[in-house]
């Protein structure tokens, strides 16, 4: 992918060079006026006992006896030099002057400029020692190694070469940061246009630090946009085959009919045996829009589970006892939570009727509650056929069904409405094998706080 150079790319390029860029003036500022007062500090230190002693050996014996005394008896350190200039700035033993310091000696250490009045005397920066005859001489130390910053061209050179570095980091840090946001952008804008496979490489989406916090949270928000999407479409193939076939069969039916001229009992009780199937389908439908829906309201009341459940129970007795099969309720008293009546009793309605569908003959389904501090729990096991490992997740999504199993009368939906009435209860469900067979249904809700 080519990368764009940014607004954003620029900003951060001007600010980190110019950060930089200050950093490397202070700190030129900072060894300049460093520099200069350690010179201070040390010529004015080398100067103090050897200028006193100079100045004695001139005053007695002369210029011949200063300059031997610099040949032989000056107890001179091995890393400074000594100049003792007359007024012409030449050294008495004929010493050059470093280039570096020679026009900065004249002008400001021995020379006076022309330009000053003859009774003005500037501050020097070394001792005069006067001679016998009144011959005025400048003692100077030098250090051997000293440069400062050298002279202007170095200088200038230095300040290139550093703003050349400065600008290659520079642009390598704003490229290293805004790169990436370029990929998420790109990647945003391909979701946007419907491309719902789109992903931030996983150069990015590892980094440990916050763009691969953010390019890893772009990457899950597109997984789920593209599972709601497939979930979606999953869901309208699943419901037009369940509103197709019911059709289909009242279709075939009211052709008979009217191939016949009359229409008999049987075909009018497979009608409206059709009609209830495709009403049921709608409203499973419905109120499965109305669970999935996060804006659905819900109504806060306080719910006795094992008075909704007792009730469930003797509503389903009669369609127990057409399956031959027994309801078993070990209820615990006191199991409260908050929310919706209705809501929750669809839930638990649609996980009792699935039980008794597949429930065989003579068999019992328990239904249990367990109370803790924090959580309410229920339980609804079968004995019937029980659903394989790999699909005890995968019964909850709408219009799943066990491959090979039996088709049952159910619209597929039941479960569905269950898990998410109990989600937007802030709780759960999941499906379990039962011990000697069948299936055991385990939902859990939050215990109501009872003040």
């Amino acid at each position: 992918m080519q990368f764009p150079l940014t607004r954003l790319y620029w900003r951060m390029a001007l600010y980190i060079g110019t950060a930089l860029l200050a950093f490397v003036v202070l700190s030129l500022a900072s060894v300049y006026f460093v520099a200069a007062s350690e010179l201070e500090t040390y010529t004015a230190t080398k100067h103090g006992g050897l200028g006193r002693e100079a100045a004695k050996v001139l005053a007695v014996g002369g210029r011949p006896a200063l300059e031997q005394w610099l040949r032989e008896d000056a107890a001179i350190p091995n890393d400074v030099t000594v100049y003792v200039l007359d007024t012409a700035s030449q050294d008495i033993r004929g010493l050059r002057l470093p280039e570096l310091y020679a026009n900065f000696v004249r002008r400001s250490v021995v020379g006076t400029p022309s330009d000053l009045p003859s009774n003005y005397q500037p501050v020097r920066l070394a001792p005069q020692l006067l001679g016998p005859s009144g011959e005025r001489y400048t003692f100077l130390v030098l250090p051997k190694r000293i440069t400062l910053l050298g002279n202007a061209l170095t200088t200038l050179g230095l300040l290139a070469a550093a703003m050349l570095v400065i600008a290659t980091v520079a642009w390598w840090i704003a490229r290293a940061v805004a790169r990436p946001l370029g990929e998420l952008q790109q990647v945003v804008r391909e979701l946007a246009s419907g491309q719902i496979d789109a992903r931030v490489p996983a150069t990015i989406a590892t980094r440990q630090d916050e763009l691969g916090a953010l390019a890893a949270d772009v990457n899950r928000m597109a997984a789920q946009i593209a599972g709601l999407l497939s979930s979606r479409s999953r869901l309208m193939s699943d419901l037009s085959h369940e509103l197709r076939s019911p059709l289909a069969r009242l279709q075939a039916a009211l052709g008979l009919a009217a191939h016949n001229g009359k229409v008999d009992e049987p075909t009018v009780q497979r009608i409206e045996q059709e009609i209830r199937q495709i009403d049921r389908v709608i409203g499973d439908l419905l109120k499965f829009s109305r669970v999935d829906s996060t804006a659905a309201p819900l109504q806060q009341r306080l719910v006795r589970l094992d008075e909704l459940l007792v009730a469930l129970a003797r509503d389903e007795e009669i369609e127990a006892t057409a399956h031959a099969c027994k309801i078993e309720l070990a209820l615990a008293d006191g199991a409260t939570v908050v929310g919706d009546p209705e809501l929750l009793r669809s839930g638990f309605e649609n996980i009792l009727r699935n039980a008794i569908r597949h429930a065989p003959a003579a068999s019992v389904i328990s239904i249990g509650i367990s109370r803790a501090v924090t959580l309410c729990q229920v339980t609804i096991a079968d004995r019937g056929p029980g659903v394989p490992p790999d699909y005890l997740a995968r019964i909850f999504d709408p219009y799943f069904r066990v491959p090979d199993a039996a088709t049952g009368t159910g619209t597929g939906l039941g479960l569905a409405i269950a898990r998410r009435v109990f989600e937007v209860h802030q709780g759960g469900v999941v499906a379990e094998p039962r011990d000697g067979g069948g299936l055991t249904i385990r939902v859990w809700l939050p215990t109501a706080v009872l003040v």
